[in-house]
């Protein structure tokens, strides 16, 4: 097999997902933090919820709305499960966006998740960098 067949779909690699320690703040029995599960986000799904963030920025034209990266990230948590309705309620919050910023509430650590996100999900390489490993 080769050519075009190799782009079929039944070819293509899965994605797989990475186990993260967010946050220190929550540690299980023996002191250790929890480790989450997060799964890389597709192309359509990053681009649906940018989508669902843009806004009028007031000069005819759209803005991506504060909510866009906690979105984006909330979407890419596996476990815990951020739509777990008693989970949101012990925080008292709503939505999964909003429960990831009450777990992560130290900027450093949020800062780092998404990073970890983002590298997860491929957010983090260039076009440049893509051409130069097709080049080796």
């Amino acid at each position: 097999m080769g050519g075009f067949a190799l782009f079929m779909k039944k070819n293509k690699l899965p994605r797989k997902s990475a186990f993260y320690p967010a946050t220190a703040s929550l540690q299980d029995e023996a002191g250790k933090p929890l480790v989450w599960e997060i799964r890389p986000l597709m192309t359509r799904e990053a681009e649906s919820i940018r989508l669902s963030c843009l806004c009028d920025n007031g000069k005819g034209g759209a803005a991506l709305s504060g909510d866009f990266i906690p979105r984006l990230c909330a979407a890419a948590v596996v476990y815990p499960d951020l739509c777990d309705a008693a989970l949101q309620d012990s925080y008292g919050v709503c939505t999964p966006h909003e429960l990831l910023l009450e777990l992560l509430d130290a900027p450093g650590e949020f800062n780092a998740f998404v990073s970890f996100v983002r590298e997860q999900s491929g957010l983090d390489i260039t076009v440049a960098q893509l051409a130069e490993e097709a080049k080796n």
